[in-house]
């Protein structure tokens, strides 16, 4: 389970910032603009038709019973995403390995076929033997944490139809506690201008905290609370929709 959805440790202080756009196997520019060490393995092969039929029959015969039968997950709100009639930004807070499952099983099998979850790129795409699984199973695509603008997958995706899941702390939570979260997923949303979805997770910290790489015994409780769509200002910048994104995030977690 940890190693379709493990971020590494030394990565928590980085940037969550736009995605990657290079081929399979290019090194990842540095802050300077040269090359950094890591190179990033581009999966983008995993939302082609057939890989997409394939992703919703191993979540259906395999993850979602898995999820099922290790916690109890109560979901809120979802039948909000129905009205949107387009791609959205998924914006949740992150303490836990469990995060990224849990959201596609309360999401259910209709409404997860068009969404791709972020994952970072230094650790899950830079080698193909954690690119290709987590893209399949999960639907990952990857995330430069390092910063970086112009071209990259998340524009494509989103204009392509797809909507995003990001996880906007940058990394998971070690205590629990959501973190501030970075400017990313408000600025992609405004750049694509399409609407922000707020959720919250409860329970998954407690379910399978740091350092664990299975749920607790006792199907430990859990929950997903939608928000309402955020929308983008008139000549609103991703530094000012991003406190509000972030606070409709806490009020969720505050009322769940």
């Amino acid at each position: 389970m940890t190693m379709l959805m493990a971020a590494p440790r030394g990565g928590r202080g980085r940037r969550a910032l736009p995605l990657l756009g290079r081929r399979s196997g290019t090194p990842a520019p540095g802050p300077d603009g040269g090359d950094d060490q890591h190179k990033v393995h581009r999966n983008d092969w995993v939302r082609s038709g057939p890989a997409t039929l394939v992703r919703s029959g191993l979540q259906r015969a395999l993850l979602g019973p898995l999820m099922r039968a290790e916690l109890r997950i109560t979901v809120h709100g979802a039948e909000k995403l129905d009205a949107l009639g387009g791609p959205a930004v998924l914006v949740a807070n992150h303490s836990s390995h469990l995060d990224a499952p849990v959201i596609l099983e309360a999401l259910g099998a209709r409404r997860r076929r068009r969404v791709a979850i972020a994952a970072a790129a230094d650790y899950f795409f830079d080698v193909w033997w954690r690119a290709a699984p987590s893209g399949l199973v999960i639907g990952t695509f990857p995330l430069e944490r390092r910063g970086g603008r112009g071209p990259n997958t998340s524009a494509q995706l989103l204009h392509d139809g797809w909507s995003l899941v990001i996880f906007a702390e940058g990394g998971r939570s070690y205590t629990g506690e959501m973190r501030p979260f970075k400017k990313g997923a408000a600025y992609l949303a405004l750049d694509a201008g399409v609407p922000v979805v707020p959720m919250a997770l409860r329970g998954t910290y407690e379910a399978m905290p740091p350092k664990k790489n299975w749920p607790v015994k006792g199907r430990p409780a859990v929950s997903v609370t939608f928000g309402d769509p955020l929308h983008g200002l008139p000549g609103e910048r991703a530094g000012d929709f991003t406190p509000r994104i972030q606070d409709a995030v806490a009020k969720l977690l505050a009322d769940s």
